[in-house]
């Protein structure tokens, strides 16, 4: 993989390097070279055309027509004409330095001066010879003599050695490039594999570039392999339910065939209440199996948000008082010891009556199931001043461990802080958990081994 990506980023820099190296080229040849604008402006043109501009007047003064100060003025160009005796006849802009009469050397000199852009020309007019002296702007054109050695010239252009030398720091420039390049995407590239392969150990983060993603790629290893032990243990958790559940179904259904076939066989004599107690039994069992069946499918459909809440306003107090009265009016929980404490007579809530009242079952029952006959279960019914409620099922029971404690509402999770055979689905806390969830509040549980286990509810 990183042979294929240096050679790929490789060849782009190259051919990215040898594009723009041509449109220099073919730029050049186009904009400076092919227009002559590099070294030879040549202003003969202008000089040799002013000389039309010039003329006499009716009394022989010499002036320039319209056109030509049109021209002086929009480049700024200076003008002095002088007669045969090189004295000044006329001036327009012309450099503080220009004087009014020149020598011939002084006019020479004056043409070779380095402050002053100077060309200068002839008019013959009526038999007389006057000398026009332009001065072009400095700033713009600048007159450079100067002297080479032609082989030196030619030895220094020596254009393909110097093509030769820029190819050779073309490759050396994207071959260093490239590397410095590809190796990072290399490195990220080798853990993106890893984490397709399953392998969350995918090394240290280097600075560089490319350093925040690195650090995703790292924090995204973390949370997939946390991920992956969580799913391994819910895997792990759902084949034993899966068994236990089997079991549940299993046990009941052996004994609604063993008495069913009890009724059912002609030869065997029984009297009413042999067949009463088999019907019973028959009757109690097959409620069971439908329990556990209605917790499957209430699960499914909280799980898969499919089920439709029957919210009214309902009275919170008086939902769980009559849910402790239905608990101790079951002869099994008859001597429970159960204390209810409330804020307010009446608690409004927009709730679905019948799926809060199952969580509260499942909630009380549970504290008497995991722990001994002799434990409390406290419940309290707050208003707050935000005007939120919390309910609170305490016990003073065997507590939980802290792993118990993570996976208390997790499906299929069976506590295993109890001696006893626990029948059921192993949902009741789960689908406690999504029907509060459903209803918009929150349920937190704490607790820990010997301290007895508090379930808070924040609606």
């Amino acid at each position: 993989m990183r042979g294929k990506l240096m050679i790929h980023y490789f060849v782009t820099f190259i051919l990215a390097c040898l594009i723009i190296f041509a449109i220099n080229i073919v730029f050049m040849r186009e904009n400076i070279y092919g227009v002559g604008a590099l070294y030879n402006y040549e202003p003969e043109q202008l000089v040799t055309t002013f000389r039309n501009y010039i003329y006499l007047t009716e009394d022989n003064k010499v002036e320039v027509n319209k056109e030509g100060m049109d021209l002086l003025n929009s480049d700024n160009i200076g003008l002095q004409i002088l007669d045969e005796d090189n004295k000044e006849v006329f001036q327009y802009k012309k450099p503080a330095t220009a004087p009014s009469y020149y020598s011939n050397v002084s006019l020479i000199d004056m043409y070779s001066h380095k402050e002053e852009t100077l060309f200068l020309s002839e008019k013959t007019i009526n038999n007389k010879t006057y000398t026009y002296l332009l001065f072009l702007d400095p700033n713009k054109v600048k007159r450079i003599t100067y002297s080479y050695d032609v082989k030196l010239i030619e030895e220094a252009h020596k254009f393909p050695l110097l093509i030769i030398i820029n190819l050779a720091l073309i490759i050396i420039i994207s071959f260093l490039s490239t590397v410095r390049l590809t190796r990072p995407i290399n490195r990220i590239i080798n853990k993106i594999l890893n984490l397709s392969n399953g392998n969350y150990n995918i090394g240290k983060t280097k600075q560089g570039i490319y350093f925040k993603v690195e650090k995703s790629l790292n924090n995204l290893a973390g949370r997939l392999e946390i991920n992956e032990r969580e799913r391994e243990k819910l895997e792990e958790m759902r084949e034993e339910w899966i068994s236990n559940i089997s079991h549940d179904i299993k046990t009941p259904l052996t004994s609604i065939i063993g008495n069913a076939e009890i009724m059912a066989d002609t030869e065997y004599e029984i009297d009413d209440k042999i067949r009463d107690k088999c019907c019973t039994t028959i009757i109690r069992k097959s409620e069971y199996i439908k329990t556990l069946v209605e917790d499957l499918n209430l699960s499914t459909r909280l799980k898969n948000n499919t089920l439709v809440l029957n919210k009214k306003k309902t009275n919170i107090v008086s939902l769980v008082r009559h849910v402790i009265i239905d608990i101790i009016n079951d002869e099994k929980y008859s001597d429970s010891n159960i204390t209810f404490n409330y804020s307010n007579e009446e608690i409004l809530l927009e709730l679905d009556e019948g799926l809060i009242k199952r969580v509260f079952i499942n909630l009380i029952i549970n504290a008497f199931v995991h722990n001994s006959k002799d434990v409390k279960v406290s419940i309290n019914i707050q208003k707050l001043d935000t005007g939120g409620v919390n309910i609170s099922i305490e016990d003073n029971g065997k507590g939980v461990s802290e792993d118990e404690l993570n996976n208390i509402f997790k499906r299929y999770y069976r506590g295993t802080n109890t001696s006893k055979k626990i029948e059921g689905s192993g949902l009741g806390m789960a689908i406690a958990h999504d029907i509060i969830k459903s209803h918009g509040a929150e349920i937190v549980a704490t607790g820990k081994l010997g301290s007895g286990l508090k379930i808070e509810i924040r609606f």
